[in-house]
């Protein structure tokens, strides 16, 4: 069967997957998706199957183990079995659709021609970009009507609150929006390390900064701007640590570009946003969990006042006081409640009756309280050590694998960095975060494949 032409239709269906993600009432068109990328998947794996037992297969070990994980905990270590059933109905039941599909893509990817390697790319990029260019498409329809007088039907629109079904979370906006720019600048990076200053790829990657960044601006949101401020001052520092030497006009001029830039958005976002000044002075309360208990539940206790004489702003009080109470937990919960979703909410429920908690603002810390140390601790080595191991492949690997390299590690880092303080343990966000550690891994192996000579 035609390799290549197996992984053009695998790059259509994710950019397919991709821009529709997240939208709601979009489950059949994912499960399709899922379904036909899953089935050219198996396909794909048996053919490399011998491969996957080489040491560099140990991440895609670690996704298949949590699988097994997560059933033994159904069994036997679960706190309400119908919700965790529910869950392993679906949201396992779609991960791991997901990773047959990503193992066979990442094999596919690493083995395909290079007449087909760019086509594949622009592809594959155009899905990661798209979540970003339909709010912004969505965003230009409604300026367009509000001008000319006209409504617009529910779906086009843009909801700030879970008013319509609808609706799309700011969550969703970091967890698909984040990917794409630090790949971006990871790409930029690569076009100026490799002397290509000025190009129609370098313009297009420059554009989706600005497309993401202009995207948190508009919704207001403070982790995707804070999260953009970290993945652009790693690319100012990388960019002018590696060129500065070499060019120093380009280099300057590049780096003041980018500062200018990032400060109109950040000096205009935290005008915007009294909680960034007061942050420390809410810190400061918000670490007193047990002398002040608003935190369990602010609606109904109301909210403390700071060493400023203002009330605490809700988003840095609760986001600090309760990732302490669930770091908390976890030692008393160290296999998990069972739930990817609202598990710190159940357990909160179990131990404080009157609190109305729900996720504790971090994926990390959410999963843990989730599916348990054990499913953790799998979950996040297979990411490191792929991080790892693209970093030693990216030495030995031609030119043309460079660009997916850097993406895919990119990809990771974000991962690793917003699955910190964003409250993302959720269906699917937990979908996307698998899909590409396994798609990784399927790359890993499938280019160690191809350097060794093994047909």
């Amino acid at each position: 069967m035609n390799t290549d032409l197996l992984v053009r239709i695998q790059a259509v269906l994710f950019a397919v997957l991709f821009a529709i993600w997240a939208l709601p009432e979009t489950i059949l068109i994912r499960n399709v998706c899922l379904v036909l990328g899953g089935l050219i998947g198996i396909y794909q794996i048996y053919h490399s199957r011998t491969f996957l037992t080489i040491i560099k297969s140990i991440p895609i070990g670690l996704i298949f183990a949590l699988f097994i994980w997560i059933t033994i905990h159904l069994l036997f270590f679960g706190s309400n079995f119908q919700l965790q059933y529910a869950e392993y109905s679906s949201i396992w039941k779609r991960c791991f659709l997901g990773v047959i599909f990503a193992i066979g893509f990442g094999l596919g990817l690493a083995n395909a021609s290079s007449n087909i390697q760019r086509v594949i790319w622009v592809i594959f990029y155009s899905g990661l970009l798209m979540p970003t260019l339909i709010y912004i498409f969505k965003f230009g329809l409604i300026y367009y009507a509000k001008l000319r007088g006209v409504s617009l039907p529910e779906y086009f629109q843009l909801f700030s609150s879970g008013v319509s079904r609808f609706y799309i979370a700011k969550t969703a906006y970091v967890g698909f929006c984040i990917p794409v720019l630090a790949v971006a600048l990871g790409q930029l990076y690569f076009q100026i390390s490799k002397g290509r200053w000025i190009s129609l790829a370098c313009l297009a990657y420059l554009m989706t900064i600005l497309a993401v960044l202009f995207v948190f601006y508009m919704e207001n949101i403070k982790n995707g701007l804070a999260y953009a401020l970290v993945l652009i001052c790693i690319f100012i520092v990388l960019t002018g640590y590696k060129n500065f030497k070499v060019s120093k006009i380009k280099t300057s001029l590049l780096v003041a570009i980018f500062v200018l830039i990032t400060g109109i958005f950040i000096k205009n976002h935290v005008e915007q946003n009294r909680s960034w000044q007061t942050f420390f002075a809410d810190a400061k309360i918000a670490v007193q969990t047990d002398a002040y208990q608003n935190w369990q539940c602010t609606p109904v206790f109301g909210l403390p006042n700071n060493d400023l004489g203002e009330p605490v702003s809700v988003t840095n009080y609760e986001r600090i006081s309760w990732g302490i109470n669930a770091v908390k937990l976890i030692s008393q919960y160290p296999l998990g409640f069972g739930l990817v979703e609202r598990s710190f909410g159940s357990i909160g429920h179990e131990k404080w009756p009157n609190s109305c908690l729900s996720q504790s603002h971090s994926g990390w810390l959410d999963l843990t309280l989730g599916i348990g140390i054990p499913g953790v601790l799998m979950l996040l080595s297979a990411l490191i050590i792929n991080l790892i191991n693209l970093y030693k492949l990216k030495k030995k690997a031609p030119e043309s694998s460079q660009s997916w390299i850097s993406m895919l590690s990119c990809v990771l880092l974000s991962f690793l960095l917003i699955w910190c303080t964003t409250e993302i343990s959720q269906k699917v966000f937990l979908d996307e975060l698998i899909f590409f550690i396994a798609l990784s891994g399927g790359f890993i192996v499938g280019k160690h494949k191809l350097l060794s000579g093994v047909t």
